[in-house]
Formats: C-alpha cells, sequence, structure tokens
C-alpha cells in the first residue's frame, strides 16, 4: 500500500463530543429495546435493533473518518460526508423504531415527566404532522440540498468550523423528515397512501440529478477555495468537482430508486395489502404493564417507608442529569481544533509546491498553530518524507535571526505537518516555512497579520446549554405539579 493511502486511512479526527452523544443515545435505546423485548413487545425484532446501531455508527464514521479530515481538501471526500449523512444514516435509524424504545429506555422519572407530556402536547403533534407531510418534507429535503451547495454557503462551511457542523446538523435532521414518511416508524400514521411514496422518491430523485449534473457538467470550479490549494492524488480541483458530482448522482439515484421499486413491488403484491391492512389494526401505543426491576425500584424499596418512589426517581434524575452536563462539559474543546484550520496560502518553492493553513481569519497573539502540505512541484505527489521547519519573524528583519521550529506529522491529518509559534506582539509577521528532503531545500514565506485576541463573551456552549434546559424543566415541572394540585382541590370542594 502507498505510504500517502497509508496516512490518509490513518488520519482520523474523533469528535470527543459527539461520540459521547452517539453513544449515550446507543446505551437510552438498548437500554428500553432490552425491557421491551423482554415484556414480549411485538414491533421490535432483532434487525430493527441492529439496523438502528448502525444508523449511529454511520453517522460517527461520517464525523470521525478521514472523511471528514479530508472535507476541506476534496470535494469528493465532502460529499461521501454528506452523503453518509443523508442517504445512509437517517433511513437505518428509522428502521429501527427509535421512538418507543428511547423513550423506555429514559429514566422513568424524564419519560413521565418531561418527555411523555411534551409529546402528547397538541402543538408538537401539529408541527410533527406538518414536518413530516410528504410535501413539506421534499420541498425542505430540496431546499436544504441546493442552498448549502451554493457557492456562497458551501464556502462559509469549508472555510469555517462551526458553520461545517451547523450544515451536518440541517442535512441530517432535513433527512429524518424526508426519510419519514418512506420508512413510516411505528407508531406514527401515514399520510398519503403508500404507492404515493414512489412518485414522491422520484420527484426527490430528479432534484439530486439537477444538482449532480451542475457539478459534472459546469465549466468552471464552484468552490474556490479547493482550487487555492494544491489537489490530492493527482486529480485537479475541477476534475474533483466533476468526480463529486458523479459520487452524488449514483449514491442518490440508488438511494432513492431502489426504495421506490421496492414500494411499488410491495404495492402490487396482494399480500402487502394484507400485510399493511393488519398493521393499520395495530394499537397507537403499546400498553402492556412491564415488572421492571430498575435501579430506581431497588432503591426506593430498600429505603423503604423513609421515602417515596418518586422521590428517588427525581433524585437520580439529577444526578443523571448533572453526569451527562458535566461530561459535555469536559468534553467539548476550548479552542479551535485542526479541522477549523483553512488555507493560508500557497507557494512553488523550488522543487516543492507549498502549502499554508492556520486559524481563519485575522490571527491573535501568543501561541498558533500552523500546518503544512509539502508536494511535488511536478508531479503533484504529497511528500510525506520531508523535514519541515517553521520561522516567525518581524517584518523586515532577518531571517537568520528567527529561532525555527520544527514541525510534525498531524495528530488528525497525517498529510500535513504540524508546529506552533509564538507571536509575542501584533503586527505584520513573516511566516517562513522550510522544506527540506534529501539534497533539496527551499524556503517559502508567508505574511502573518497578528492581532490583540478579544475577551471572549460567551463560554463553550454546554455551559449555556444545559443550565437552560435545566431551568426550563424545573419551571415545567413546578407548572404542571401545580396545576395539577390545583385541578384535585377543585374535584374535591363540595
Amino acid at each position: 500500500m502507498q505510504p500517502v493511502v497509508q496516512a490518509v486511512l490513518r488520519s482520523w479526527s474523533i469528535p470527543a463530543a459527539a461520540t459521547f452523544a452517539l453513544v449515550l443515545t446507543a446505551l437510552i435505546y438498548m437500554r428500553g429495546a432490552w425491557l421491551l423485548r423482554r415484556a414480549g413487545y411485538p414491533n421490535l425484532p432483532g434487525w430493527r435493533i441492529a439496523s438502528f446501531a448502525l444508523g449511529l455508527f454511520a453517522v460517527w464514521f461520517a464525523l470521525a473518518s478521514p472523511l471528514d479530515t479530508f472535507s476541506t481538501f476534496v470535494i469528493t471526500a465532502h460529499m461521501l460526508q454528506h452523503m453518509t449523512l443523508m442517504m445512509v444514516a437517517p433511513p437505518l435509524l428509522l428502521l429501527g423504531e427509535p421512538l418507543i424504545p428511547i423513550l423506555r429506555g429514559m429514566p422513568r422519572f424524564a419519560a413521565r415527566e418531561f418527555a411523555g407530556p411534551f409529546l402528547n402536547w397538541k402543538v408538537t403533534a401539529r408541527i410533527g404532522l406538518f414536518l413530516t407531510k410528504p410535501v413539506t418534507a421534499l420541498v425542505l429535503m430540496g431546499a436544504v440540498m441546493f442552498i448549502w451547495h451554493v457557492p456562497g454557503p458551501y464556502e462559509l462551511a469549508v472555510r469555517s468550523g462551526a458553520w461545517h457542523q451547523f450544515e451536518h446538523a440541517c442535512f441530517f435532521f432535513v433527512s429524518i423528515i424526508f426519510w419519514w414518511p418512506v420508512v413510516q416508524p411505528w407508531p406514527s400514521r401515514p399520510q398519503w397512501p403508500r404507492w404515493a411514496m414512489v412518485p414522491y422518491l422520484v420527484i426527490a430523485d430528479l432534484q439530486n440529478t439537477v444538482l449532480s449534473a451542475v457539478l459534472v457538467f459546469s465549466d468552471r470550479l464552484l468552490y474556490p477555495s479547493y482550487g487555492a490549494g494544491p489537489g490530492l492524488f493527482r486529480l485537479s480541483a475541477q476534475e474533483d468537482q466533476a468526480a463529486a458530482g458523479a459520487i452524488m448522482w449514483v449514491v442518490g439515484s440508488l438511494a432513492f430508486l431502489v426504495p421506490a421499486t421496492l414500494i411499488a413491488v410491495q404495492c402490487l403484491t396482494r399480500r402487502s395489502a394484507v400485510r399493511t391492512a393488519v398493521e393499520a389494526t395495530r394499537p397507537v401505543l403499546y400498553r402492556a404493564k412491564v415488572d421492571e426491576a430498575t435501579i430506581e425500584t431497588r432503591l426506593a424499596a430498600w429505603l423503604g417507608d423513609r421515602v417515596s418512589s418518586r422521590m428517588v426517581e427525581a433524585a437520580s434524575f439529577i444526578v443523571l442529569f448533572a453526569a451527562v452536563s458535566a461530561g459535555f462539559m469536559l468534553l467539548v474543546k476550548p479552542g479551535p481544533d485542526e479541522d477549523d484550520q483553512v488555507l493560508r496560502g500557497s507557494q512553488q518553492a523550488g522543487p516543492f509546491a507549498i502549502a499554508l493553513y492556520g486559524p481563519e481569519g485575522t490571527i491573535p497573539t501568543g501561541p498558533v498553530s500552523f500546518a503544512v502540505l509539502a508536494k511535488d512541484a511536478k508531479s503533484r505527489e504529497v511528500l510525506l518524507d520531508t523535514a519541515v521547519g517553521l520561522s516567525l519573524r518581524k517584518n523586515g528583519s532577518a531571517r537568520a535571526d528567527a529561532k525555527p521550529v520544527p514541525a510534525e506529522v498531524g495528530d488528525e491529518n497525517r498529510l500535513l505537518f504540524s508546529g506552533e509559534v509564538d507571536i509575542e506582539t501584533a503586527g505584520s509577521w513573516s511566516l517562513d516555512v522550510n522544506v527540506h528532503r534529501g539534497s533539496e531545500e527551499a524556503t517559502a514565506s508567508f505574511p502573518v497579520e497578528a492581532v490583540q485576541p478579544e475577551p471572549e463573551l460567551l463560554p463553550r456552549w454546554p455551559y449555556l446549554v444545559f443550565p437552560s434546559l435545566a431551568v426550563v424543566m424545573a419551571i415545567t415541572y413546578l407548572f404542571r405539579h401545580r396545576t395539577v394540585r390545583h385541578a384535585d382541590l377543585a374535584a374535591s370542594a363540595p
């Protein structure tokens, strides 16, 4: 195997917070599935549980694999990442019929006091029915796909890690809405007849085909960020764009047309019609009683009359909520990582093509990480057997006055050489990148404009989200129980 291919396969960028969230979701679902299967729940065979697990793994793979690491270098990697989040993970998750298992897998207190009332709220039901209407879902899917592939928003996602994550969230959650009428996870009810899903999927494929054709047959590069830097694997930026369009065309068509064909076959068979009629008679909610020997019930039984079971459930939920909140607060990185680096410049120096990557926008004073991609100027082959050094100097000063800092192979992107320099004061600086390979050596200089860093106004997002969520849940709990108490008093009055 070629060294470049080995380096690519080893370039994983595992997001700690997202991994924690996916593992937590898997544990809740598996706990609910175990309780339901133990109680004789009839609608959760093993293949559905496996489908949900595969869907979570597909989401994790899209966010942690080399597809994410090289999404700012190669359009095809970015496209494969989007296809995984839109065409693979959502239908697998919905085939696992996650609503009831996740609800049963939650702590009793959370399911009874928050999740259950929220799902039974009329506003929630109306919003859910509106979003999962096939017309709404089809329009949302087409709008999100076209908007995010317009050069402006696409470039914004490539050059900003935060916007890139927001783009992924848009693709994933809108795709969940789109695939909902197709899979129709129980206990939801179809709003259109089953045969209508065939034209529904065909129209979605036409939208996908139009967008794919734009990428394949465009006579210019639509996304300049990929053209400014050196391409990988000897593909020009234009060829990379055409390959991404072809991937979108093929994968998207298979994802839309294969289910459309299966649904058409099912609708044309009498067995499918009978099965649909039988499934339509299933109750909306599963009302079987389960004797759950949970931690909360065992603890309440051990404490006896000293405390009520509701108090034990509430205390257990508060402890779990605090533990989850602390986990997110510890795992979310306070600063930018390698995924947030953008192309700062590209030069040809002697036999090398050198590209410099660093933070987006203005460079703050203090320790700053930069990364270098070295390629052969003629063959455009990525060079991994080079020695790279970084030297920072004030504009106008001699290169000999700067102290070189060695750059090592990056922790995530194994094709980049990363190093950290210390910018002492604000002003104009020059960053000299020295590349040495055998008897060949060359140096490229890149301008760096440093400014004093502004104080951080907002803390990391868990410090805002989880306390706010705790306040909302507390207010909801007090309001609901106050309403129930007043209703009981009114009913007992003569």
